[in-house]
């Protein structure tokens, strides 16, 4: 079992899940993580409290998906990468994260995202995938494993067979992936195909051309053992996407799950939290192990693969980070943050530009359950504010008839600005935008994250980051102003 725990200390809480179901894997989350040293010792304590070191599991994708922060590099996302056009920028990225992942005493980073976006509306996936082109994902996400491994760290390609096509979210419920065999194979199996890599993770989805029963593959022999194991051949471990996700846990109880699970061929399985869960569902893994001869085997093959993990994480050697290492490493990272801020449009010419009349900003909201987001704005939007001595206006997501029209009135015949955050995927938002630059004198869009709100009817100036961490936001800064002009105030 892979499990996460509640805090950031191994209380009385942790002890008693740890002791009860001696995990082969530990998942941090942003709620387990402080610091650089409280990680280390959080880790350590596990380790001590167990009498063994469990796979220390973690999903730094990067970008949206970052669950390390302070006392690390702050990496940008997968799309971001690619936008810098170097390969070479995703295995730079792979050596920092993984010597900094290694130094901490983290083994085993569920990453990357190896997802072809084809669905430009896909909820779940934008900018966390390389691409909507196949050969552009496995070139990309082959450096970034190259890195990663170097520097000692076990990589993960997910979501197999593939959720980049898709329109629901497995966190909410079991999508469904609606194309032919042949399309699955010449496309979204080519990453796993082509990329070695000592782990998988299988998603919550269903998809008829590979299934005859309309059950998650998570949970499917056809899929996890026949197709994966028998036609594919792939030997290394099959990790399961959190079976608290409602792609899975709206059709079975935990235990049952679990068991499905582990039976149709999955190797470890993972339940992200609730204490009581877990322990509920190791007790019933025992009794089933202990009755069914069957099952009892099947959990032997299991531990053979994983032990394999163990003994490659424990054949890696761990380098300490010191200070100068970590500015290096954050040096090369903003580096890559920055060159990844692209104009994506500038057909009136007006970026870079020295004043505006507005700034209209969406309220950043968590879009994706994995992700890390905070309420309210981005720092970018109140610096470009005080730059351009401007007032910013805050608009809803889901914005309203009545709020669009008053905003309209404040926008008729002005410059102005937009920052957006996968408006897209909005109808409200859409329309509203769409009226705005009818109305604006001139409109310049700040694409915060997936690129095509670029593509909303009518827009003809963009720049996009594709994502926001600190560089990002520099960058979009350096591409919005005049350079010259940022210094000259600074």
């Amino acid at each position: 079992m892979m499990i996460g725990l509640p805090s950031t200390k191994i209380d009385d809480y942790s002890k008693r899940v740890l002791e009860l179901v001696k995990p082969g894997s530990v998942i941090l989350f942003s709620r387990n993580i402080i610091d650089r040293e409280q990680i280390t010792e959080f880790i350590n304590s596990i380790t001590s409290f167990l009498g063994y070191k469990p796979l220390i599991a973690i999903d730094q994708e990067g970008g949206i998906v970052t669950r390390l922060v302070k006392g690390f590099s702050v990496s940008p996302g997968a799309m971001a990468i690619v936008s810098t056009g170097s390969s070479e920028n995703a295995y730079t990225t792979g050596r920092i994260l993984g010597s900094e992942m290694k130094s901490a005493g983290i083994d085993w980073n569920l990453a990357p995202v190896v997802d072809i976006n084809n669905n430009y509306n896909n909820p779940a996936i934008g900018i966390r995938s390389f691409s909507n082109n196949k050969n552009t994902v496995i070139e990309y996400a082959t450096q970034f494993i190259k890195g990663l491994t170097e520097k000692g760290i076990i990589t993960c390609l997910k979501h197999f067979p593939g959720n980049g096509r898709v329109s629901t979210d497995p966190h909410l419920d079991m999508p469904t992936l609606n194309i032919s065999k042949e399309e699955i194979y010449k496309t979204e199996l080519a990453p796993f195909i082509a990329i070695n890599a000592p782990s998988w993770m299988p998603t919550h989805l269903y998809a008829p051309a590979i299934q005859t029963s309309k059950i998650p593959i998570t949970v499917s022999k056809e899929i996890l053992t026949d197709m994966i194991r028998t036609e594919l051949k792939y030997e290394g471990v099959l990790i399961a996407d959190d079976l608290n996700m409602g792609g899975v846990s709206n059709f079975y109880s935990p235990e049952d799950l679990a068991i499905k699970s582990l039976e149709a061929g999955m190797d470890m399985i993972s339940f992200c939290d609730n204490i009581e869960k877990q322990i509920s569902v190791k007790k019933s893994l025992n009794i089933k192990f202990k009755e069914d001869n069957i099952f009892h085997e099947r959990i032997k093959e299991a531990e053979n693969r994983i032990e394999n993990l163990f003994k490659q994480r424990n054949n890696m050697q761990s380098h300490p980070v010191n200070i100068q290492n970590f500015q290096n490493n954050k040096t090369a990272i903003d580096k890559i943050s920055l060159q990844s801020v692209q104009i994506l449009k500038n057909e009136d010419n007006l970026i870079p530009l020295n004043w505006t009349d507005n700034i209209f900003a969406v309220k950043a909201a968590r879009l994706v359950l994995v992700e890390e987001s905070k309420e309210g704005i981005q720092e970018v939007v109140t610096e470009t504010s005080k730059y351009l001595n401007c007032s910013i206006t805050i608009y809803n997501r889901e914005i309203s008839e009545r709020e669009s029209l008053l905003l309209l009135k404040k926008a008729k015949g002005k410059r102005n600005i937009i920052f957006t955050e996968n408006a897209h995927l909005i109808p409200n938002q859409i329309k509203f935008i769409e009226n705005l630059n009818s109305l604006s004198k001139d409109l310049i869009m700040i694409a915060l994250r997936n690129p095509y709100d670029a593509d909303i009817n009518g827009i003809r100036n963009v720049i996009c980051s594709f994502g926001y961490n600190t560089s990002q936001q520099t960058g979009i800064l350096e591409k919005l102003l005049d350079k010259f002009t940022l210094e000259t105030k600074t």
